[in-house]
């Protein structure tokens, strides 16, 4: 099956920012949506994006928090459990760092965590990143975007107006796809012609079925059929499309 080698990083807006009693860990672990960061009053851990809310790089934000879904982002909230951060991290090294400075703390290392993923994959294999364009994307790419095309040395930012929405966006894009299998386990000189021809024609069919009940539209629907063959005594098959006379 094609598939595209693509190198991932835990750092983005959920990443859980925490104090291992010697060094700022971001990640790996993530709040997700739900319960979300801390900001977003649901009960969840600090996160980047509080991080950037005590900030000051967040400062409109629509009022969707809450039990009514009517309030804003909690900043009393995430400054209060960066104060008592602080604390821990006072008691354990004797140093004194306010809020902020923690919160850019974090910041830096997910930014060097996020150019370092890119540098595996283009400085590291030979290509000069600063000849290329940096592409942002993720609902807080925009809030990373400069600082790790700095890091890079990359002087060009690609931030599309549907950045923020590309995974939601790029599903409603995708083409929805069916896998129907079906297996015989019988040698192929056993088989005809004419019964693979029927095998395939009765699983498009119900194929066919289940995607018109999921989706409105039939007017593009395609039909790939294939056959895996392996020799005798061999566990490895091979795909071979099966065409119509």
């Amino acid at each position: 099956m094609p598939m595209m080698n693509i190198h991932t990083v835990a750092a983005e807006g959920g990443s859980v920012l925490f104090f291992d009693g010697m060094r700022y860990r971001v990640g790996p672990d993530s709040a997700g949506a739900n319960p979300g960061p801390a900001s977003y009053r649901r009960g969840g851990p600090l996160t980047v994006t509080d991080a950037n809310l005590i900030l000051g790089k967040l400062p409109v934000f629509p009022a969707v928090f809450g039990k009514n879904a009517d309030l804003s982002l909690d900043s009393a909230k995430a400054k209060q459990l960066f104060l008592d951060l602080s604390k821990d991290i006072q008691r354990a090294t004797g140093k004194h760092k306010s809020p902020e400075q923690i919160a850019e703390g974090f910041i830096s290392i997910a930014t060097e965590n996020m150019a370092n993923a890119i540098k595996k994959i283009s400085v590291q294999k030979g290509y000069n990143v600063a000849e290329y364009t940096l592409c942002c994307y993720g609902a807080a790419g925009g809030q990373h975007a400069c600082k790790v095309a700095d890091s890079l040395g990359m002087q060009r930012v690609l931030l599309h107006p549907f950045a923020g929405v590309l995974s939601a966006y790029g599903m409603g894009l995708a083409d929805f796809r069916l896998l129907k299998d079906k297996a015989l386990e019988q040698a192929f000189d056993s088989l005809s012609y004419t019964q693979l021809e029927e095998m395939f024609a009765i699983m498009q069919a119900l194929g066919k079925q289940e995607m018109l009940a999921k989706s409105s539209t039939h007017q593009s629907i395609e039909f790939m059929s294939t056959i895996r063959l392996r020799y005798l005594g061999t566990d490895t098959a091979l795909a071979v499309t099966f065409a119509d006379k």
